[in-house]
């Protein structure tokens, strides 16, 4: 697993929070409602285990639906424990989002970043040179105008 699915898998757990916290819903469909999170290959048995631990540590209940058209599901809903932790997510990712931004907002700002690296050594793997920031993203340009 490389350390960008790693990051991903531990927003998870926040992300069902919130998902719940707008709507109940059953497991699938809650793995479908994570693809809006950029999470949509999220391993499903992953989810299921995740949502198992929430319901023993009482952030989340559940309870079994029946269906007119297939098999019973287990519905999940946030409780009130659950609120409260996920206002604790929204803090914590709040203060993480600031240090991302001031993050992208300084590098866009770097001066001739390759050029810099290659003289001194100092830059990534040895000396490699970075993107050019000409290939940078969208928003990498519209943060750096």
């Amino acid at each position: 697993m490389t350390g960008h699915e790693v990051e991903r898998r531990a927003l998870l757990t926040p992300v069902l929070l919130l998902l719940l916290a707008e709507r109940q819903g059953h497991g699938y469909e809650l793995v479908q409602r994570l693809g809006a999170f950029g999470c949509g290959d999220a391993d499903q048995a992953h989810v299921y285990r995740l949502l198992r631990g929430m319901e023993s540590s009482g952030e989340v209940t559940s309870h079994w639906h029946a269906s007119e058209s297939g098999p019973a599901r287990r519905v999940y809903a946030i409780t009130q424990q659950g609120a409260m932790n996920l206002a604790l997510w929204f803090v914590r990712l709040g203060e993480l989002h600031s240090t991302l931004h001031l993050f992208l907002e300084r590098y866009v700002q770097l001066e001739d970043v390759g050029g810099r690296a290659g003289r001194d050594g100092g830059g990534p793997r040895g000396g490699a040179r970075p993107p050019d920031h000409a290939h940078r993203p969208d928003h990498m340009r519209r943060m750096r105008k």
